[in-house]
């Protein structure tokens, strides 16, 4: 897939993705405690307290990305004087053409380059060394932000962790690889990476002085979220910053363009806006708006990238063994994109089908019980459930790694869709399932389920009653609530693996 624009399926999971941030909006009506001043390495700030959660909203953990930043590292926020008032969340990044939501479309409205901040809650009553979770909003890398409601949820809170939620560039202002960018023998094109780095080294240093704990720290994210985390796993730069990951929904065999291919692409993608032969100055001078026109195209390997921030892609650094040997998460759910069309899935996927149709065809059909069921679920099992499965194998052979399957969902979604879709497990994770009016039975009960395990996890990094991944078990979470089992669906995914290792799709060595 190109830069041009996303494809159905991309389309489809960006859809997705602003559908569940449909709605969330941010709490209203706090009140300003005493003693909820907090000194970072910037400066203090003075937080809110609302429904028994302390929240610092909108911090910088890093400078603007304007002018002569745009398109570099982020650099450490600006000192201030006093105390900054941190009670309401800060501008959310200039959003992508992603959607047609409302909702994304106010987002994008309000979106401004000065977006690099993070929003902290703990406990009202709070001690310290407090578990911290880092959550990575998804979105294509396109739209979204970390102020959403959801995504903040006091009810996760409460369950005695300190919850951090950020913002990081997004579309082409957060990922491109351009020769007029490369002045100084780097090759960067992963910025949002590097802000996403900047977030969690922020953490490091700051987030003692909130309760948390800066040794036992988990990030977490779904989607775009899923993919950052598992990038992170396999970023040099990264390493040290975590103890634990959450990867949801995050892909996990997709590839990262080599280099100099990527440079050729986003030369070409901006060439409409500033001409050939663009000079770095050129390109800064171009308006953000002009800028997020441009797709990132995820399920082409354009973002991430293969670049000094993230030398191999995801599954080629996990074969290697050269991942963060950190307890681990990773998961989908059990219809992520249905009747998905396999030609839009990206050259990874596309490879594969290739495989199977040339000399497993038949048995492949088999295993999923007839071309329906095939068509429905072959695009969700190639995208996300497989690639799940191979990176708890390969993990597992480093750290504890735990795989889970999440099938809850509204009785007409699971008639139509035969299962859950890509998204539907967010409600459940943040124990958010009364505000965003979920018509799933007993839903309340299992987002308790799902939210202690989530906890519990990033705690001590052992979920109760969770198998380890290397036994072949699964989590599956169903309207009974979570049953670890032999995976029902191993030999189906065995045959997507003897896709995947006769395509071979590997990513840059």
């Amino acid at each position: 897939m190109g830069r041009g624009g996303p494809g159905r399926v991309g389309a489809l999971l960006l859809a997705l993705a602003a559908v569940a941030l449909a709605g969330c909006r941010s709490g209203t009506g706090p009140t300003d405690p005493a003693g909820a001043v907090v000194q970072t390495s910037s400066g203090a700030v003075r937080g809110v307290e609302l429904d028994g959660v302390t929240s610092w909203r909108g911090i910088p953990y890093a400078a603007p990305p304007v002018g002569d930043l745009r398109w570099r590292a982020p650099e450490p926020p600006g000192p201030w004087d006093g105390v900054r008032d941190a009670a309401e969340y800060g501008p959310v990044c200039p959003q992508g053409p992603a959607s047609t939501m409302s909702d994304a479309l106010r987002e994008a409205a309000r979106g401004s380059e000065d977006c690099l901040h993070l929003n902290v809650h703990r406990p009202a009553d709070a001690g310290s060394g407090m578990p911290v979770m880092v959550w990575i909003h998804g979105g294509g890398f396109a739209l979204g932000s970390g102020s959403r409601a959801l995504f903040n949820s006091p009810e996760l809170v409460r369950r005695g962790v300190v919850l951090v939620t950020l913002n990081y560039r997004l579309g082409a202002l957060g990922f491109l690889a351009h020769p007029a960018l490369q002045t100084d023998g780097t090759r960067v094109g992963n910025f949002a990476l590097l802000d996403q780095i900047a977030a969690l080294r922020w953490v490091q240093d700051n987030i003692e002085a909130f309760g948390g704990d800066p040794s036992n720290v988990t990030i977490f994210g779904e989607s775009a979220g899923g993919i950052s985390v598992n990038a992170l796993m396999a970023a040099p730069s990264a390493e040290g910053l975590f103890a634990k990951a959450i990867s949801q929904s995050g892909f996990g065999r997709e590839g990262a363009l080599g280099w100099d291919t990527a440079v050729a692409l986003g030369e070409q993608a901006v060439r409409p806006l500033v001409g050939a032969e663009a000079t770095a100055a050129d390109l800064r001078a171009l308006d953000a708006e002009a800028v997020m026109q441009v797709s990132t195209g995820i399920l082409g390997g354009l973002a991430p990238i293969a670049d000094d921030v993230l030398p191999r892609s995801v599954s080629a650094t996990f074969a290697a063994g050269d991942e963060a040997d950190v307890p681990y998460v990773v998961g989908s759910t059990d219809s992520e994109v249905p009747r998905a069309p396999v030609e839009q899935l990206g050259p990874e996927a596309g490879k594969v089908w290739g495989s199977l149709r040339t000399g497993l065809a038949p048995e492949v059909t088999a295993a999923y019980g007839g071309d329906e069921q095939r068509d429905l679920h072959l695009g969700s099992d190639l995208l996300f459930t497989e690639p799940a499965r191979h990176l708890a194998r390969t993990h597992s052979d480093d750290a504890p790694t735990y795989l889970y399957r999440f099938a809850v969902a509204p009785d007409p979604v699971l008639a139509a869709d035969g299962g859950a879709p890509h998204t539907a497990e967010l409600a459940f994770v943040f124990d958010d399932t009364e505000r965003q009016g979920t018509p799933v039975a007993n839903a309340g009960a299992l987002a308790d389920q799902v939210a202690d395990l989530w906890v519990d996890f990033a705690t001590d990094g052992e979920p109760g009653g969770w198998p380890l991944a290397g036994t072949g078990r699964i989590l599956s979470f169903g309207p009974d609530g979570p049953i670890a089992l032999a995976d029902p669906w191993g030999p189906r995914l065995d045959l997507v693996q003897t896709g995947y290792d006769l395509a071979r799709p590997q990513g840059p060595a």
